[in-house]
């Protein structure tokens, strides 16, 4: 069962998965002058959240607060959020509008570290996430935009993250080998996901949505030369659905493309 900590409680919760329709809150700063990768990286905590929620068979709708924010900054957040694979937010304002046009109150709040802290709000789970920084042209990767959205998920969310060029470099280098693996793998009969690793994955992304452990489970199993390639596979594809890395995406095309250098 998918368990949450909330931010204000410091506590685990798990009242999420019972509901038909969860409907989460993202606020937003939307600097003028750029975007805020912050608001990029609470935003894709929110997709991820989404994309679990999902694959439980829950219905999951995503509203932006940003009370300040101008309506071409809005759309340009909006742009970046598609760039990186996300769902498209349903409603966009300030909280009060975004929850009357989402039908409902929020049954998740992200919990942005420049807020003040907030007493708990009823069955309203407050889920931290800490700031984002990136050094000038760090976070435009025009020929591969989702090596951005795999470099944001390296680190646990409530801790702040600094991105480098060789840090989003190396998200991208892991996204040429893992889709040229999987591509490779697409070729070998079906198998069941590995055990073990199945039971890894599934519990980080139960336990708080620890991304990172996700990615070292996937790391560990490329390089343990255990599996069979029909269930690396199998792993690689089901746990793309959460990651949203696209990493089927060259299965069926041919020739897979040269493994790139390290």
């Amino acid at each position: 069962m998918l368990r949450l900590v909330d931010a204000c409680s410091g506590l685990p919760v798990a009242p999420v998965m019972h509901r038909s329709v969860v409907r989460i809150g993202v606020p937003v700063a939307l600097p003028e002058g750029g975007e805020g990768l912050s608001d990029v990286r609470a935003m894709l905590v929110a997709d991820v959240l989404t994309r679990v929620l999902e694959l439980s068979g829950t219905i999951a709708y995503t509203g932006l607060i940003c009370p300040d924010g101008t309506d071409e900054r809005r759309a340009a957040l909006q742009v970046r959020a598609a760039e990186l694979g996300m769902h498209p937010a349903a409603a966009h304002g300030d909280e009060r509008g975004v929850v009357g046009e989402l039908g409902g109150p929020f049954a998740v709040r992200l919990s942005r570290s420049e807020e003040a802290p907030d007493e708990a709000d009823g069955d309203v789970i407050r889920l931290g996430v800490a700031d984002a920084h990136a050094a000038d042209g760090v976070a435009d990767r025009a020929d591969d935009p989702l090596a951005l959205r795999l470099a944001l998920m390296t680190e646990p969310r409530t801790e702040t993250l600094s991105l480098d060029p060789a840090s989003v470099s190396v998200a991208h280098h892991t996204l040429l080998r893992w889709r040229h693996a999987v591509a490779t793998w697409a070729d070998s009969p079906s198998r069941p996901m590995p055990g073990p690793a199945r039971d890894s994955i599934r519990d980080c992304l139960e336990d708080d949505l620890d991304l990172p452990g996700v990615l070292r489970t996937l790391h560990r199993l490329e390089h343990s030369g255990d599996a069979p390639a029909g269930a690396l596979f199998e792993t690689f594809a089901y746990v793309d659905r959460v990651l949203g890395l696209d990493l089927v995406r060259d299965v069926g095309r041919g020739p897979a493309p040269p493994r790139p250098l390290k």
